[in-house]
Order: C-alpha cells, then sequence, then structure tokens
C-alpha cells in the first residue's frame, strides 16, 4: 500500500481534502515531540509538570479545530511550520495556565505569615474577625502578586507543595543550600511586601 509524501498530502490539503491531516500529522509527530521536549526541559516551570506526549497531543487537537483556518488562508507556511507555531501557543497557555495556578495555591497558604505576625487577631466567626481576615487575605494576596516569580516559584514548591530542599533544588536547577537562601529571601521579601517589619 503506497505512502504519499508530505508534499502529496500537503497539495491534497491545500485543494480541501481535510482528511489527510491525520497522515499529515503522524508524518511529523516525532520531529514535533522532540522540539517541544527540548524546549521543556529548557524551562524548569514546566519541565517537572508537562510530557512531550501530552503537549503533542493537544496540538493536534489544536490542528484539527484550526485546520479549516489554515487551508482557508492559503496554506502560506508549511504544514510542519504551522504546527511549530501551534505548538508555541500551546506551550505559551500552559506556562499561564501553571503560573495562574501557582498563584492560586500560594494564595490558599495564610499560615505563610504566622510565624512572623505576633499581634493577636480578632475571632474570626465575629463581624471584626472576618473583616481582619479578609483584609490579611487581600494583603497577601497583593504581596504574591508583587513578588518575582522566581520567588513565587520557590514558595509553591517549598511551602504550598511541601517539597524538601533537595526535590525543590532538582527541579529548579540549584543546590539545597541555594533553594534554602532562596526561599529565606523569598518569605522575607513576601512579609516586607505585605506591608510586615522584615525585622520581626
Amino acid at each position: 500500500m503506497r505512502t504519499d509524501s508530505a508534499p502529496a498530502l500537503q497539495a491534497r490539503l491545500a485543494q480541501g481534502d481535510l482528511d489527510v491531516i491525520g497522515p499529515l500529522f503522524e508524518l511529523y509527530r516525532e520531529r514535533l515531540k522532540r522540539e517541544i521536549a527540548r524546549e521543556l526541559a529548557a524551562d524548569p516551570r514546566l519541565r517537572a509538570r508537562f510530557d512531550a506526549s501530552d503537549v503533542v497531543q493537544e496540538v493536534f487537537r489544536d490542528a484539527l479545530r484550526q485546520v479549516g483556518g489554515y487551508v482557508a488562508g492559503g496554506s502560506r507556511v508549511g504544514f510542519f511550520a504551522w504546527l511549530r507555531g501551534l505548538a508555541h501557543e500551546r506551550r505559551l497557555k500552559f506556562l499561564r495556565d501553571h503560573l495562574d495556578a501557582q498563584c492560586r495555591s500560594v494564595r490558599r497558604q495564610q499560615a505563610l505569615l504566622d510565624d512572623s505576625r505576633q499581634h493577636p487577631t480578632a475571632p474570626s466567626d465575629s463581624p471584626a474577625g472576618a473583616a481582619a481576615v479578609a483584609e490579611e487575605r487581600e494583603s497577601l494576596r497583593a504581596a504574591l502578586d508583587r513578588l518575582r516569580p522566581e520567588d513565587r516559584e520557590v514558595i509553591r514548591l517549598r511551602v504550598t507543595e511541601g517539597r524538601t530542599n533537595r526535590e525543590a533544588a532538582g527541579l529548579l536547577g540549584l543546590s539545597p543550600e541555594a533553594v534554602a537562601k532562596r526561599l529565606e529571601r523569598a518569605l522575607r521579601r513576601l512579609r516586607q511586601a505585605a506591608g510586615e517589619d522584615s525585622d520581626e
């Protein structure tokens, strides 16, 4: 059984034969997977959370949804170049989703500032207590938003996910000692950003 070449399949696609997108994608799957794997390996924020195969599958779904527009646009770029563009967009979406999830996770760690707070708080079941808790939560949320990405990342790994310094070091490409120092600085900046006295 003859297997059409990539140029032949792309020519059929340009003529509106959408049935060839599957065979075309299979021709480029491994090449695309290798490129995605290299990009993920270079980004510590993503390499521990996503696998190249997962991204490839998402790119295939994106291609199925968008192939009509690709054909209607005259297929101005080659099919593989188009797939690479979709992969880049998908990686950026994963990164945005990851950072958003990271911020949400860290924001839930309200106990993070407890060690540095010495003043008493009102009971949370009273109106005054509820207002104080809401105010503190908003202060922490704003403070986290002002931190640098690397500070939020080390807080997420060590505080939110409960990883050890050694585990976090493997994900961040640092030594365990460097992770410990980075966490200390990040927590200090968080307290300062939240209006706390860093010496408290």
